[in-house]
């Protein structure tokens, strides 16, 4: 966007020059000068331009310097992330081993032949041939 501003700042000191093609005396701190007419059009362009140049430089040296920045925070919170899935799959398994502690162990007190299914279909079979008086 910069880039373009000069150029169309050049462009009207280009168009400023070619419509005032005469000479004036310029006359500055007992310095007299006979100069174009576009001369100082063109210093003050030029000190537009170097200012644009600067600022158009360190408008994209903070841009550089925030995204280092991001993704430096970036690969913090990724690291983190992976220590979480990590630490995740290791109490998964802890879990996992627990149940299988404890379904060991239920299994290892429950009546020989009866399942969990089994008790279901038990029950629904208890519940179906219950009468129930109605007055």
């Amino acid at each position: 966007m910069y880039l373009i501003l000069i150029l169309v700042v050049f462009a009207l000191l280009g168009v400023f020059a070619v419509q005032n093609g005469g000479t004036h005396d310029f006359t500055l701190l007992g310095y007299t000068w006979n100069l174009p007419l576009w001369a100082p059009a063109a210093i003050g362009t030029a000190a537009v331009s170097v200012l644009l140049l600067l600022h158009m430089s360190h408008a994209g040296l903070g841009s550089r310097i925030r995204q280092i920045g991001h993704w430096r925070e970036l690969d913090e919170h990724q690291n983190r992330i992976e220590g979480l899935r990590s630490e995740n799959s290791e109490l998964r398994e802890e879990l996992a081993a627990a149940r299988g502690e404890v379904r060991g162990a239920a299994a290892a007190n429950r009546p020989p032949g009866q399942t969990l299914a089994g008790g279901f279909r038990a029950m629904t079979d208890r519940l179906r041939n219950r009468s129930s008086t109605t007055t």
